[in-house]
């Protein structure tokens, strides 16, 4: 499958939210007020994927960070930290302001990047291409926007944003060549052409350091009828590098974000051909609803698109990844609850042994119709919702509706002042995360039967006697001068943050938030954890992560030497 000559626009949008951008003919609009030479991008290119790290983007970035945006990354890093020292002064900015308000009507996630890839680069920031009537409703006016892109315009005037930029600019060329050694070989775009079978002009990653941990997925129509596809990046991590802390982007996370967002941009705009016919079949989204919610996909539309998304990224882990990355990849799917992805992948087989059939996927959507019409004629039962956990550390964080939670405090802790700011700890996390746990102390937990439930224990292997029961079980080892996992890591004050199946019971998670020192406890959860199924780091900064091999119940660490 060919792509067509490249078409660069730049930018983020939703795998939370779709944004079909229409008519994209040039609107003009009056000059600025100056005439200063654009900031222009830095990029690699693959074929037809390009990646880069736009300035409309970082503009966007800068300005939401002083509104203190809540849908930003979370993660302690140099270039963060620098960008909000060189705006800080600018907080009282009508920019700022004014997004403050647009958030606060609905104007977020997708919505605002969407809105600058219609854009120049600054600082002319002149409108090129007409806005969609999805954008446009969502900042509830079209002059909301053009009042709020002016803005933007004095903003990167008055704050000398090009400055910024190109002090910027070695580090923005590192990542780029970063991501590009990492994913150079890995024919992302091929592997898309191939199953989707349709046209686009070009695949982009944005990288955008200052998003959160995963990204959107627009896509914008060219003047010759052909999209340019986006997928628009936060770091998953942080990593350290010649003293510096930098936002790290792993190639398998890139892989499977670039697969998930530029997913969308086939998905989306098939699923509202058909939507009648779809919304037949909503009661199935009633079964599912609360989990949905929790993770940002608040109708059946959504539900769906999320549902399709995931069953081809999965196929395409098993095409190209090979079988156990797959059934990987569907175990994972459905610990996060997207239980008719397993009917669906099924379906995708037959569309993938009889591409003569059908030259395309728009062809064999109505046929994915048909999973979600014979599923909703079924009586499914309530084991149908569940599945066995497989990792990773978030997936166990995820499923938690309906569920029961234990949480296990140690109480072997040699001090007694430590081990009452542990408990306040715990409680404190208790009451902002998992309010309706149940905090168990270990030497009860040890004569209790926790097979029902969601595990979440505290403590050194000493220190919580329920952990120190079951550590032979684990396939780490915590010593006073290293931690036993996929090898061994020297040191002190370490910590080992792990999610793995509750010993009694498989079919459950136990997360396990441990330390070499009982004062290591103190502070645990700030450090960076969730897209893995294990952590290990010194002082919040990590140190390694990674995945286990899973033989049914038993997890042992891929790679062990």
């Amino acid at each position: 499958m060919k792509t067509k000559k490249i078409f660069i626009v730049i930018l983020l949008l939703s795998a939370i939210f779709f944004a079909s951008c229409g008519n994209q003919n040039i609107n003009t609009i009056e000059p600025s007020s100056f005439d200063v030479a654009e900031i222009e991008p830095v990029r690699k290119t693959i074929g037809s994927l390009n990646i880069i790290v736009d300035p409309r983007i970082e503009l966007l970035s800068a300005v939401q960070q002083q509104a203190d945006y809540k849908i930003l990354t979370q993660l302690e890093f140099d270039y963060n930290s620098n960008m909000d020292d060189y705006f800080k002064n600018y907080r009282s900015h009508k920019a700022v302001k004014e997004f403050k308000k647009l958030d606060k009507h609905g104007f977020n996630y997708d919505a605002p990047p969407t809105s600058m890839l219609h854009l120049t680069n600054p600082p002319n920031l002149e409108q090129r291409l007409e806005f969609s009537e999805y954008i446009i409703q969502r900042a509830k006016g079209e002059k909301n926007l053009t009042d709020f892109v002016q803005d933007l315009r004095e903003y990167s005037i008055e704050t000398n944003f090009k400055s910024f930029y190109d002090e910027n600019i070695p580090s923005y060329e590192a990542m780029v060549e970063r991501v590009y050694d990492n994913i150079k070989d890995m024919n992302i775009a091929n592997a898309l052409d191939e199953y989707y079978g349709m046209d686009v002009n070009s695949y982009n990653i944005i990288l955008a350091p200052i998003i959160h941990s995963g990204g959107y997925g627009p896509r914008i129509k060219g003047e010759n009828g052909l999209y340019d596809i986006y997928g628009i990046i936060g770091p998953e991590n942080v990593m350290v590098e010649d003293g510096k802390r930098i936002p790290k982007y792993s190639s398998e996370n890139i892989r499977y974000l670039v697969w998930h967002e530029f997913s969308h941009s086939f998905v989306n705009p098939t699923t509202e051909k058909y939507l009648n016919e779809i919304n037949k079949y909503d009661n199935l989204y009633s079964r599912i609803r609360k989990i949905m919610e929790s993770q940002a996909y608040p109708s059946w539309e959504i539900c769906v698109n999320e549902h399709i998304v995931r069953a081809v990224t999965t196929r395409l882990s098993y095409i190209h990844l090979g079988k156990a990355a797959g059934e990987q990849a569907l175990a994972m799917e459905r610990s996060r609850g997207f239980y008719y992805i397993d009917a669906l992948c099924e379906s995708l087989v037959e569309y993938e042994n009889n591409r003569d059939m059908y030259s395309n996927f728009e062809s064999y959507y109505p046929r994915l119709i048909e999973v979600f019409r014979e599923l909703s004629e079924q009586e499914l039962p309530d084991s149908f919702f569940r599945s066995d956990f497989t990792g990773p550390i978030n997936s166990a964080f995820t499923n938690m509706d309906n569920v029961k939670i234990a949480i296990i405090i140690p109480t072997n802790v040699g001090e007694q002042k430590l081990q009452k700011k542990i408990g306040d700890q715990i409680k404190s996390l208790k009451k902002q995360f998992w309010s309706d746990a149940e905090i168990v102390e270990d030497i009860e937990a040890l004569e209790r039967d926790f097979s029902d439930y969601t595990i979440i224990a505290y403590g050194t292997m000493e220190g919580n006697l329920w952990l120190n029961k079951y550590k032979e079980s684990f396939p780490f080892e915590i010593e006073q001068d290293k931690i036993k996992a996929d090898k061994a890591y020297e040191g002190t004050n370490l910590v080992f943050i792990t999610a793995m199946p509750n010993p009694q019971n498989f079919k459950n998670p136990l997360i396990v938030y441990t330390a070499q020192r009982d004062e290591d406890i103190l502070g645990i959860n700030e450090v960076f954890h969730g897209p893995t199924d294990y952590t290990i780091a010194k002082n919040c900064e990590e140190i390694n992560s990674g995945f286990y091999d899973k033989d049914e119940e038993k997890w042992t660490f891929q790679n062990t030497n």
